[in-house]
This record gives C-alpha cells, structure tokens and sequence, in this order.
C-alpha cells in the first residue's frame, strides 16, 4: 500500500502487467481448449474497462482515480466497479468523497486476515435523482473500533459493520 499518487510512468507499468496477465489467462484457457472459460474471462475484462470508462462521466477527477489505481495500492484486496452512470456528480464532493473511500479502505486493510479471501466492492449510481456510492467489503479481519471522519457534504448510511462484512453509503448530504 502507498499514499503516494502514482507516475504516469508507474500507473502504466501497473496497467501492462495486469493486461498481460489478463491475456496470459486468456491464452491459457484456449490452449487447454476450455473456450467457455477464455471468453467469460473477456467479458469479465471488458465490463470492467467498461465500469471504468464510465467514471470519466462522473467528472469527480481524485474519485475516479482512486477507483482505477485503489487495487494496486490495496493488494488485499480484490476490487469489483460497478456503475450506473447518467450524470456527473457535484464536483465539489471530489474530495469528501475520496476522503471518506480512503479512510474506510486503509482502516479495513489495516486490520485484514491475510489467510482469508478480502473483497471489496464498489457501486457508483448517478442518476438525475440520486447519487450514492456503496462501498460493500467481505471476508475477514480484526473489530474495527475507529469510525470514519465524516465529511460535510456527504451523509453516510451504515448497513452493516462486523468482523465479516462492512457495507455503507456515500450520499450527496441533503442538509444546508
């Protein structure tokens, strides 16, 4: 894990490893000619480009790269994005929003098992009627005691928050 932002040096050399192993898997299922598997593994690769792209869509720049490089700084976890993206967010959120992500991940990566399989999924919605993001972790690690800063413009809604799972919510607030 790093706090430092990455190179565009550094952020491409991450971006070819993982495409060449990506295509390492894909050459690997079609020559023990197992097709089924080499092409659900691209279009796994392709909805996650696709997650991906979306973010630009959200114009909330230090967000959106903290999305697409929090797998390379977090190694204990394996990320999942996923998205419905109509509109841009309120870009003054940009870095409440990236704060309260940050925290919340160091905080769990801190305190993670590391014998045990760590997911953490995130769903961006961003519609003309709402915005949320849902930060939704699973697998194993130690009581997290320490609570997340909460910022002014955003609202959280914690779900659930155990050794096992930790799910909330990050809403535009709708206070003044």
């Amino acid at each position: 894990m790093t706090d430092k932002p990455f190179s565009v040096n550094e952020a491409l050399r991450f971006a070819r490893h993982d495409f060449l192993n990506q295509l390492q898997l894909i050459k690997m299922n079609i020559d023990l000619a197992r097709l089924e598997e080499a092409k659900a593994a691209i279009d796994h690769y392709t909805s996650e480009v696709k997650a991906i792209y979306e973010l630009t869509k959200l114009n909330i720049p230090f967000t959106s790269e903290w999305l697409q490089t929090a797998n390379w700084r977090f190694l204990g976890f394996q990320f999942n994005i996923t998205s419905h993206i109509e509109t841009s967010c309120n870009e003054s959120l940009d870095e409440q929003i990236y704060n309260v992500l940050d925290q919340a991940t160091n905080l769990l990566h801190n305190q993670l098992d590391p014998f045990v399989e760590q997911q953490l999924h995130i769903h961006i919605v961003s519609i003309p009627s709402e915005f949320r993001i849902t930060f939704e972790a699973t697998g194993q690690w130690e009581s997290i005691a320490q609570e997340i800063s909460c910022e002014p413009q955003v609202t959280l809604t914690h779900e659930c928050k155990t050794t096992k799972k930790w799910r909330f919510h990050i809403e535009e607030s709708k206070e003044g």
